[in-house]
């Protein structure tokens, strides 16, 4: 199951009922004290994560204390309900889901007591039967379903030991179910059944809060721990399941001949006609306990606070890593997991959170979802634009909105935060180049390199060239695009034809994409006749730099193949076959040492920059549609210094 979205109602500053839209990875951003972080632990009280839980104080000043609400909803639901007894049902079957057929769980917490508030009434918002005969039926004890299915006349349409098969043949039997918009009651009868059947299929839930004391078992490092033993304990639920059972079964046996004993012993005592036999089922997560020890014997929570998120930075970088493993070897992602953080950038480098949203992201696209907080306008750049909520206050109002999506939001995002451009500090800017990745700034600036060596182009100042990415996928790629539209200098963008085969065109997005930025005043856009900006290297030149160790398989069509794998693949057979004799140690723009993971860095950087101006002219050149030789590289390269 995936949550879609999280409604609060008479919850903190959330008085009115406030939907808020999740996806994949979602960040949001704003002020301290704007009500971010009131998402977050919201969503753990919901899902019980243990770090959070309500208390009177969280009632609305002036909402309505015993009506404080949380709501989830989910999408990608599971095929079947396993209830007791070995019944089975569906959402569908039970007509649990929402208008627009989503499961949607509203838990109601009574804040209007002095002490503990107590557990919360549970229900289902969905399009539910509420005609007479069929109202309910969630509702109805077994015998009670028998009533009205011999009522009804419909017993030999079901299974009378079966309460979903009762309840199917009774909606089934009704001329009009008369559906409409019900909050069906979940904690009591069959219902309670179907509710634990769902809870055994919700996300797991986690939350990392930035904001709270060193403590013997700080969470920061052992929520990880933690969330191990979680998903170990969600894998195997239904195995749990079985033995709860089966040890309830005994112990209820054992109680029931110790009650019966005692009544026929001692029938003059009242108390034992009144006692019954009552399993409690075990909080699996608090048997096992998984700690991290310091070598050295000083304790990790003693560790600097920068430390200690650290342990949080390498346990989503162990994660991403985990994602892509699964990815390579076609595996699924398991137990869904819900990462909620606050402010990841708290204690660290910034190199740190740049890494630590690489991660996020990562494990994001892998099926988790990933939901954290900052208003750190450094971090708040790095984001995905699509990923942000603006948490703020409504000025007609003073109540707390939530907004994504806009050119207005984003326009607030970077004004309230500060997230400005490099390029605003560069005053002899001349050119903005614009391309989909970073790699694509060093092959062009290798490529430029080997042809001004030639005299193929004239040297050009690179400080007044502003490289950007033009994909516009992060909130700082918007902002500096739109920054740079004002600064009314020339555009040059640079895209990847993306394509897998000659035979195949561009997509037409991308070429209406490059019209449109062509039709724009002060704007020039290239759409690359090769797939990506890595097949212009010459394959001869990776044999030449390798003393023909690293060898790219013939089968990979140098045009529209993979290079980046395809590099990837003949660098690891090349260690397998040669060992320490490789003698391959690339270097970047810098003179520093490139991982030999780093396929696309290594081409661009490195082969490219150490390619002949012979293999990069021949790369680029291309016959046009009179028949006139051309070379899309010097096109490229010649138009941006044409505005230096």
């Amino acid at each position: 199951m995936r949550l879609k979205a999280v409604s609060l109602q008479n919850f903190r500053r959330y008085r009115e009922r406030t939907v808020v839209p999740i996806d994949q990875l979602t960040a949001f951003i704003g002020r301290n004290d704007a009500g971010k972080s009131t998402i977050l632990e919201a969503l753990d009280i919901f899902f019980e994560g243990g770090t959070v839980r309500p208390d009177p104080g969280d009632a609305s000043i002036d909402g309505e204390k015993a009506n404080v609400r949380i709501g989830a909803v989910f999408t990608d639901l599971p095929v079947a309900l396993d209830l007791d007894a070995g019944a089975q049902t569906t959402l569908a079957a039970e007509h649990l889901l929402n208008v627009d057929g989503h499961l949607e769980i509203v838990k109601t917490y009574n804040c209007s007591v002095s002490g503990k508030v107590p557990a919360p009434k549970i229900s289902a918002r969905a399009m539910h039967p509420t005609a007479e005969g069929v109202a309910g039926l969630l509702q109805k004890k077994n015998s009670d379903l028998k009533k009205l299915v011999k009522g009804a006349g419909v017993e030999a349409n079901c299974h009378q030991n079966s309460n979903p098969s009762m309840r199917q043949a009774l909606y089934n039997a009704a001329d009009n179910l008369a559906l409409a918009d019900t909050e069906v009651p979940l904690n009591d009868a069959d219902a309670k059944n179907v509710w634990e059947a769902i809870k055994r299929n919700l996300p797991v839930f986690v939350l990392f809060q930035s904001d709270r004391a060193s403590r013997a078992q700080d969470p920061e490092v052992q929520n990880p721990m933690k969330l191990a033993v979680q998903k170990a304990l969600a894998g195997i639920s239904d195995e749990l399941e079985a033995v709860s059972k089966k040890v309830q079964a005994m112990a209820e046996e054992t109680a029931k001949r110790t009650v019966e004993q005692m009544q026929g012993a001692y029938p003059e005592m009242e108390l034992a006609s009144v006692l019954k036999p009552a399993f409690e089922k075990p909080n699996w997560s608090s048997v096992f306990k998984l700690d991290l020890e310091s070598d050295d014997g000083i304790p990790l929570n003693k560790r600097g606070s920068g430390v200690r998120r650290l342990v949080l930075l390498s346990f989503f970088q162990a994660e991403a890593l985990r994602v892509r493993e699964e990815r390579a070897s076609g595996g699924g992602n398991g137990v869904p997991i819900i990462y909620a953080i606050e402010e990841p950038e708290t204690s660290q480098h910034p190199d740190h959170q740049e890494r630590i949203i690489s991660a996020f992201r990562e494990v994001a696209g892998g099926g988790d979802q990933v939901i954290l907080t900052t208003h750190v306008p450094a971090l708040a750049g790095l984001l995905p634009v699509d990923s942000l909520r603006f948490v703020d206050t409504d000025p007609a109002d003073g109540a707390p909105r939530v907004r994504a999506g806009s050119t207005e939001v984003f326009a607030e995002v970077a004004a309230t935060l500060g997230v400005l451009p490099d390029a605003a500090h560069q005053a002899n800017v001349r050119v903005a180049v614009a391309v989909e990745g970073p790699t694509d700034v060093d092959a062009l600036i290798s490529l430029a390199g080997v042809l001004m060596a030639a005299g193929d182009i004239d040297g050009f100042d690179q400080s007044r060239v502003f490289w950007t990415m033009g994909g516009g996928s992060t909130l700082k790629d918007w902002v500096e695009r739109r920054y740079l539209d004002s600064l009314n200098i020339p555009q040059i963008f640079i895209f990847d034809s993306d394509q897998t085969t000659g035979a195949i065109p561009p997509s037409q997005e991308k070429v209406e994409r490059v019209a449109e930025i062509n039709a724009r005043p002060n704007c020039q856009a290239f759409l690359s006749r090769k797939r990506t900006i890595e097949n212009y290297m010459d394959v001869a030149a990776v044999m030449r730099i390798s003393e023909n160790k690293i060898q790219i398989s013939a089968n990979v069509d140098p045009d529209y193949g993979d290079m980046a794998d395809a590099f990837a693949a003949a660098l690891k057979m090349a260690r397998a076959a040669h060992g320490q004799d490789l003698n391959f140690y690339p270097e970047d723009m810098e003179g520093r040492p490139l991982p030999l993971a780093k396929s696309k860095k290594i081409i661009t950087a490195y082969i490219m920059r150490n390619m002949t101006a012979n293999e990069v002219r021949g790369r680029g050149t291309y016959t046009d549609v009179n028949g006139e030789s051309r070379n899309e590289i010097l096109q490229w390269l010649t138009t941006i210094r044409a505005h230096l």
